[in-house]
């Protein structure tokens, strides 16, 4: 999959337009602050999380292809990481927020990444994910695009991936839950440490 990501790589915030729609949506369910730490999982090039320079302490951007993670340099403002989803390279509780948008359905070990967004997340934080919803039209050609590219994707239905969560300690809800795109909002509740 990594190989796949670095041949994409150059072109892909051009294959990928609709980033700053797709930033409107998720600032309007995660209410961005200017004191918080923002972790982009998966983030790639830093298509999204460029929106959000200058606009919170600080956007953290991290991804397991080395050549989406040069494209994400030539944006300013970001922190540009080159790591796995299954094993973050930092503290715990280091993040107020964290967004992964088109990338929780390929991490290999999704349930070794609840744990990671768990351990670096901030008690109380949010974490709000984008997904294509396997059971539309839409996500259904997803799945046949993605398996025809062999990129071993695992996509959630709606309640699938709010289960996940909660049976982690999450607080859920999930928002577009019958559009091909969804969005899964979890909050880190202090009671599961």
């Amino acid at each position: 999959m990594k190989n796949f990501f670095d041949i994409i790589a150059p072109i892909y915030e051009i294959i990928h337009f609709g980033a700053e729609k797709t930033f409107r949506k998720i600032e309007s369910i995660a209410y961005f602050k200017s004191s918080d730490n923002v972790l982009d999982l998966g983030g790639g090039t830093g298509r999204i999380s460029r929106f959000l320079a200058n606009k919170v302490e600080k956007i953290v951007v991290v991804d397991c292809s080395q050549k989406m993670i040069k494209g994400c340099k030539k944006h300013p403002g970001l922190l540009c990481v080159y790591a796995q989803a299954e094993e973050l390279p930092f503290p715990e509780q280091s993040f107020s927020k964290i967004i992964v948008v088109d990338a929780f359905h390929h991490f290999q070990n999704q349930k070794q990444v609840v744990k990671e967004i768990k351990k670096v997340l901030v008690n109380n934080g949010q974490v709000v994910i984008e997904e294509f919803n396997p059971v539309k039209m839409f996500g259904k050609l997803i799945v046949i695009i993605e398996k025809m590219f062999c990129l071993g994707s695992h996509l959630h239905s709606p309640a699938s991936l709010e289960n996940l969560f909660s049976m982690n300690g999450f607080k859920t809800r999930i928002v577009n839950e019958n559009k091909s795109t969804y969005y899964l909002m979890a909050e880190k509740s202090t009671n599961s440490l």
